[in-house]
């Protein structure tokens, strides 16, 4: 007991540090649950179409899928199994849509025809709505047009 009376003040002080320790331990741990959620965006690529009837502009923009969050996981494996077809009915319906669309600045035609495109590839509700970021209106001399790298070195060889 003497020993308490002599040393309440060092005790305090420990326990003090034990539960401010403690607390900043918890609160570390729910900040980095917060830090560990996904996205329910899956990135659909970056397209680049030059509508048939209107061979003066380019277009490009970056396409991304909204996935229900509760089949995420199951949505992201269908959304990559089904990219590249995804990708080229997409590219056929975008060479071939009114211009007028094009210039909407809430492309809400493109995106509805976007959305029933990956319905179709999916063969279930995984999607909710798709996005269209980065849209560049560009006239066709600006564009380059050049194959990519690996494409280059394998026509060489």
């Amino acid at each position: 007991m003497n020993l308490l009376r002599r040393y309440w003040g060092a005790c305090l002080i420990v326990l003090m540090v034990v539960v401010h320790a403690a607390v900043i331990g918890y609160v570390r741990s729910r900040v980095s649950r917060l830090s560990d959620l996904d996205s329910t965006v899956v990135e659909m690529g970056s397209y680049r179409i030059q509508p048939v009837n209107d061979l003066t502009k380019v277009y490009h923009f970056k396409l991304h899928a909204v996935v229900d969050p509760t089949k995420m996981r199951r949505g992201e494996e269908r959304l990559h199994m089904m990219r590249m077809q995804i990708r080229e009915t997409a590219e056929q319906t975008l060479r071939q849509v009114d211009t007028q669309w094009l210039e909407d600045p809430t492309q809400n035609q493109i995106r509805d025809r976007l959305m029933k495109i990956v319905h179709k590839h999916l063969e279930e509700p995984l999607v909710q709505r798709m996005l269209i970021t980065d849209w560049l209106e560009l006239p066709v001399n600006s564009v380059d047009l050049q194959l990519d790298e690996p494409v280059k070195k394998l026509a060489l060889q």
